[in-house]
């Protein structure tokens, strides 16, 4: 039972002990080792996808992937509210209440999944029209894979709850390679970007079926130890002196409200959506604008953004490991700052290719016909390197339930629409406006978890 707020040992904000920052970076190898296997699959996908398609279908490529995360990054919202629904529940013994909820959540989910297929089908022309694309190929599998993983997310925010990170980066890694070799294997049987598309939509659907079996096969264990077989017939249990409901001491939060869950849900929703603007609307204005950089910057952009996925990978380890101290009256400051060295590792990597060799490093992974944008690939790892530290102080913020951070990346979205889609499709002029708007968004984002940490400290 964690301790009561008004007696727990009091915290300095400062240099974490050795043995904490260890024990974060051990609970965060498994995501930490998934995310860098599926980032060299992704390597090694990309590889074949820049040869076998032509530049002009590269760009739209690009333009359906920014599609397909900004409307499944609200996914990440929903793990959000998984993990600070159950965490309480779990603390009190309360399973059955766990399972209700989530049997509600899911039968939403495939009926948002359904409705999104269908209006994808009827509006794919128009969107196709909107934003330049060659035609309507591979809008409606990517709407419909974005829905799809927001379904995939609860699964994955119930691994995260039960800290079961070694199921979850199997979960990631077979959804990965799934989606990998199905899009080269589509690609090369000549069906294109709209192979791509179908690709990442079974991959998604792959990695629901597994992410049911783990958790399926894990309630069954679980039953299994809490109602063990008797030799002889129980005898009839005697009330019990402390009922569930007992545990609920003044150091333990009872369960969230529908009401209040709905909020924190909201505010995690449009935090992450501002995020996937943010990860993504350089892509879109620059293919919008039809610049004869489009398939050259959406290398770059491949390049540079699979930081942020690592971020996101990441910050399944600290949502949840947060989520859990928060809950116990502690800060996860050494937790913020395991998989923040854990994301710098690939991009000092990335920014030493940016800055030693960036045509010869595009080239080499992209092929020489790709490297007109190399001058932004240097702005842009170093802005993504950035948004990385800035998604990871979100899901920070989102599991202690502080919103202030909605004003900052609100302020920030509008400042990078507005600028981006002023730059004119430029390259270089994007990824640098890019650089200095994320850069000041990091230091922003940092300084509102320091200044919850130190509250939290002196609680």
């Amino acid at each position: 039972m964690p301790a009561p707020l008004a007696v727990a040992a009091p915290l300095v904000v400062g240099a974490p002990p050795r043995h904490a920052l260890r024990g974060a970076i051990r609970g965060a190898s498994p995501l930490a080792v998934a995310a860098l296997a599926a980032n060299l699959a992704n390597l090694l996908v990309t590889l074949v996808l820049a040869r076998h398609l032509s530049t002009t279908a590269y760009g739209a490529l690009a333009q359906l992937l920014a599609l397909f995360f900004v409307v499944s990054m609200p996914g990440s919202a929903l793990l959000v509210g998984v993990v600070r629904k159950v965490t309480p529940w779990q603390q009190t013994g309360e399973a059955a209440m766990i399972d209700q909820w989530i049997a509600r959540v899911r039968r939403g989910g495939v009926v948002l999944v359904v409705l999104t297929g269908i209006a994808a089908l009827l509006l794919r022309g128009v969107i196709a029209t909107a934003l330049s694309l060659p035609g309507p190929g591979g809008v409606a599998e990517m709407l419909t894979a974005g829905a799809a993983w927001c379904l995939l997310c609860v699964d994955r925010g119930l691994l995260q709850s039960t800290h079961r990170y070694a199921g979850l980066a199997a979960n990631l890694l077979l959804e990965g390679l799934v989606r990998g070799a199905l899009a080269v294997g589509l690609v090369l049987a000549g069906l294109g970007a709209d192979g791509v598309c179908l690709a990442i939509l079974l991959g998604v659907l792959v990695g629901l079926g597994h992410g049911r079996t783990i958790l399926g096969s894990h309630a069954g264990r679980a039953a299994a130890r809490a109602n063990p077989p008797a030799a002889n017939p129980p005898a009839a249990n005697p009330p019990t002196a402390n009922p569930p409901t007992a545990n609920l001491s003044a150091g333990t939060a009872p369960a969230m409200a529908p009401n209040r869950l709905a909020v924190e849900v909201g505010a995690a929703l449009s935090a992450l959506v501002l995020l996937g603007v943010l990860q993504n609307i350089d892509v879109l204005a620059i293919g919008a604008h039809r610049s004869v950089d489009a398939g050259s910057y959406a290398a770059v952009s491949v390049a540079c953004k699979a930081l942020v996925f690592a971020a996101v990978v990441l910050g399944g380890f600290l949502l949840p490991e947060t989520a859990s101290r928060r809950h116990r009256g502690e800060h996860a400051l050494h937790q913020l700052g395991a998989t923040l060295a854990m994301l710098a590792v690939p991009a000092i990597g990335l920014l030493l290719v940016a800055l030693l060799a960036p045509a010869g490093g595009l080239a080499l992974a992209f092929g020489p016909r790709l490297t007109a944008a190399a001058g932004s690939l240097a702005p842009l790892a170093a802005a993504m390197t950035c948004l990385g530290a800035t998604v990871l102080f979100t899901h920070y913020l989102l599991a202690v339930g502080a919103r202030g951070v909605l004003v900052v990346l609100a302020a920030a979205t509008a400042l990078a629409v507005a600028g981006v889609w002023w730059v004119g499709g430029a390259s270089v002029a994007t990824a640098r406006l890019e650089l200095a708007l994320h850069a000041v968004l990091a230091a922003g984002t940092g300084l509102l978890v320091w200044a919850d940490a130190r509250r939290t400290a002196t609680r």
